[in-house]
């Protein structure tokens, strides 16, 4: 038997601290149920295997948070495109309901609703998410309406008694140029869009500036300001069948609009559902590499507490020997 030397004691020291190292990995990794922390405790080829997965998972959940946020603004527009259409079809019975004989009465009424409808139509124009505003394209810190009060102050329109060309003339030049009612831009901005999957962009918005919006106001500013007087019947029968004209088309336009963004939600729920089925797929391959068996680790914590007790007790009898005890 040979007495302990220094070289055997700094040996099985750096053994007990590799057990004690080894030991507190086992307990992080039972308390976690992860094999490692980092990617260095994994082999290479499982490491590359843990960040390509990861970073896939990162992209997919990129594209779920852009498609909630784009739900939001296509939400936003559709509720604003619905009461529009809401508000074009009461416009449109009131119209119907314009009656020869009765306009004494009813073109009163007419005029009143016309009046509250534009400021409701003007401010669901001016929608916003996030504080950008939905219908001025990418131009979204520019609010494209021009506020009601302003372009009724500005619009002027001759009396009916001149004529029903006088008012249809006047109403449709004011429209005609855009900066009277509207802040959307000439050229006008392009679409809003957002990338909701790997090369698939969607184009979603419509501008306040469209011809279906325009044709609406014109007939809302025309009876919002006519004052009809006995003696104007024929006039105003004129102006209410141009007007029945112009709503039916711009009607069917702006439903056409709602189709529209339905479909465009509808392509972002598909793809949100295919996301997230791709996030379960990568989340199970990512544990896969990740978790450790935790009955192995226990077993291996075990292991180890007994090695390093053995060690301990065998350091403290080399420790302890001396010549005298040897001989």
């Amino acid at each position: 038997m040979r007495i302990a030397t220094v070289t055997q004691n700094l040996r099985i020291d750096n053994t007990i601290t590799s057990i004690q190292r080894q030991i507190a990995d086992a307990q992080l990794q039972i308390s976690t149920g992860k094999l490692s922390q980092v990617y260095s405790g994994y082999d290479g080829q499982d490491a590359r295997l843990l960040i390509n997965l990861k970073e896939q998972r990162t992209s997919v959940d990129s594209y779920i948070t852009t498609i909630k946020n784009t739900q939001v603004k296509t939400k936003t527009i559709d509720a604003s495109l619905v009461t529009f259409t809401d508000i074009a079809q009461d416009l449109r019975k009131k119209l119907y309901e314009q009656v020869e004989g009765l306009y004494d009465n009813s073109a009163l009424a007419l005029q009143t609703f016309a009046n509250a409808a534009i400021d409701q139509l003007t401010n669901l124009l001016n929608q916003s998410a996030d504080g950008k505003y939905l219908f001025n394209g990418t131009d979204t810190d520019v609010q494209p309406m021009i506020d009601a009060a302003t372009t009724k102050g500005a619009y002027v329109q001759p009396a009916l008694s001149g004529g029903f060309a006088g008012v249809t003339t006047a109403v449709t030049t004011f429209f005609a140029t855009d900066a009277n009612w509207n802040n959307v831009t000439t050229p006008a901005p392009g679409s809003l869009q957002a990338r909701i999957d790997e090369g698939v962009d969607i184009s979603f918005g419509e501008l306040a500036n469209d011809d279906a919006f325009e044709e609406v106001f014109e007939v809302m500013y025309a009876f919002a300001n006519v004052n009809f007087q006995a003696g104007d019947d024929a006039n105003y029968e004129q102006l209410v069948n141009w007007g029945i004209g112009k709503v039916e088309t711009a009607f069917g336009l702006i439903n056409d609009m709602v189709g529209q963004n339905g479909v465009i939600s509808a392509q972002m729920q598909t793809r949100e559902a295919s996301h997230n089925d791709s996030l379960t797929l990568l989340d199970t391959q990512i544990l896969d590499v990740e978790e450790i068996d935790p009955y192995e680790a226990v077993s291996k914590f075990q292991t180890l507490q007994a090695q390093l007790e053995a060690s301990f007790q065998t350091t403290s009898v080399l420790r302890g020997l001396t010549l005298t005890r040897y001989l």
